[in-house]
């Protein structure tokens, strides 16, 4: 009944009008927190929708083939990886907390380890 339940009270609690905000705090931190398979898995599913792809084949599309592509070695892609799953496990942490400018301090830290490499392959031509 693990997962059943959870869904039932988590919708219950949605229903409820003054515990909203509680109900997207609980939906919110396991995503941040697992952040990188829940958005790497959404975008590749989005990815291959568009392109006219089933979206069970395989590609080169995910996050730590585009940072090799970069030219980052796999022991960087690896911190690297590494370092984006700390800063979200923060965020998540700091939601909880209330502290909502951390998180956003987090976020944007954890966007730019993905950012930054593969804009910098961008700018510079290699």
């Amino acid at each position: 009944t693990g997962a059943l339940f959870l869904g039932y009270i988590l919708s219950a609690i949605s229903i409820s009008g003054t515990l909203k905000s509680a109900t997207a705090i609980t939906i919110a931190i396991p995503i941040l927190a697992l952040g990188i398979p829940i958005f790497d898995t959404s975008f590749a599913i989005i990815r291959r929708l568009a392109s006219g792809r089933p979206i069970m084949e395989a590609d080169k599309g995910h996050l730590h083939h585009r940072l090799l592509s970069v030219g980052l070695n796999q022991k960087s892609v690896v911190i690297r990886m590494y370092f984006i799953s700390i800063f979200l496990g923060i965020g998540a942490t700091m939601i909880a907390k209330g502290e909502f400018w951390g998180v956003l301090i987090a976020v944007i830290l954890a966007m730019g380890m993905i950012i930054v490499p593969i804009n910098a392959r961008k700018v510079g031509g290699k």
